[in-house]
């Protein structure tokens, strides 16, 4: 069973890192001071957040930097400055962003983001009206629905976006999924729509919101009885480690290594599910695993388990801490959990 899965878990896909915390800011802040982010298949780091304006006026460009950092050392490798999605934020409204690193670089372990600025804008009009007749999930995001220009002129330009959120309080933004309409939708006419996205077993909640040059939709929640699932939908959404006796890992010191996990089933049943933990910890430098453990436990519907486990290091350096999803029959429940990095001093 070990070979098997030391076999299997070499090479998992780095999908979330720890974050560093970020200054809110007066009227206009991040929604979530710890946002989401995940390696892209080109190696590239990507964030997904939202900006909240809490003013009594619509705004435009706000500007956001993107500091990228190592697990060395607190000055950031890499950074960048980007803008939120949509062009105009209305007041007491959210607006998500997606900022990617400039090149791709495997050393990166934490990121900060920072709110640099914004201008007033003119108020646009709510005039898209989004009906949502269903989203299916399977091992992918598929909606189905509609749009109607509402307003007095043509809507051009227009985009689509499907946006997935995790358990976290207040919830992160872990996917974006989006489509451009081809063509003009005139004043009172519809027009179906299809998105298909990516899924991030980490969501639970999906919003869709439409923009175009001139116009903006409000944000529609897709409600329960709007989602088809043929299967169960299961989660690492967090991954905490903890020196049990000191700030700062040290030799012989214990470590605690926390996960958070989480089964969602669009269905009225009352489901319950076996699961296995595995901890998996390797040297950053040779590869070489120092450590595996598990945790047995049973997950119900909807009702996230945080099973932990204790690693007492016995060398220095520097090590990959990685999390994996099992059942009883050895079969793969939900992608790998964020890979975290620590350093164990000598003393």
């Amino acid at each position: 069973m070990i070979f098997l899965l030391l076999a299997i878990i070499s090479f998992p896909i780095l999908e979330g890192f720890g974050q560093i915390q970020t200054e809110k800011g007066e009227g206009v802040f991040f929604v979530n001071m710890h946002p989401y982010s995940f390696k892209d298949e080109s190696g590239y780091t990507v964030i997904l957040g939202e900006i909240s304006n809490n003013r009594d006026f619509p705004i435009s460009k706000v500007r956001i930097l993107a500091s990228f950092y190592n697990d060395i050392s607190d000055e950031p490798i890499d950074s960048v400055i980007g803008y939120t999605i949509f062009n105009s934020i209305p007041p007491q409204e959210n607006a998500p962003f997606i900022l990617k690193s400039s090149m791709p670089d495997s050393s990166i372990s934490r990121i900060g983001v920072t709110l640099l600025g914004f201008d007033s804008s003119p108020e646009i009009q709510t005039s898209l009206l989004i009906q949502i007749d269903s989203l299916e999930i399977s091992n992918s995001l598929d909606l189905s629905g509609k749009l109607t220009n509402i307003g007095n002129n043509d809507a051009r330009n227009i985009k689509i976006y499907l946006m997935s959120f995790d358990v976290f309080q207040p919830p992160r933004i872990v996917n974006i999924s989006s489509i451009t309409l081809d063509n003009p939708i005139s004043s009172g006419i519809s027009q179906n729509f299809s998105i298909n996205g990516t899924l991030n077993p980490r969501s639970v909640d999906y919003y869709v919101v439409a923009q175009s040059d001139n116009y903006l939709s409000n944000i529609e929640i897709i409600n329960e009885e709007k989602i088809i699932s043929q299967n169960k939908i299961f989660a690492i959404n967090e991954v905490k480690v903890t020196n049990i006796k000191q700030e700062n890992s040290i030799i012989f010191s214990p470590v605690r290594i926390e996960a958070e996990i989480l089964m969602q089933e669009f269905t009225s049943m009352s489901v319950q599910e076996p699961y296995i933990l595995y901890v998996q910890i390797k040297n950053a430098e040779s590869g070489l695993v120092e450590f595996i453990s598990s945790k047995n436990a049973t997950l119900s519907e909807n009702l996230p388990e945080k099973p932990n486990i204790v690693w007492i290091p016995e060398k220095e350096g520097l090590f990959f801490i990685e999390t994996y999803l099992w059942n009883d029959d050895n079969i793969v429940l939900s992608p790998p959990g964020e890979i975290l990095l620590i350093h164990v001093n000598a003393a």
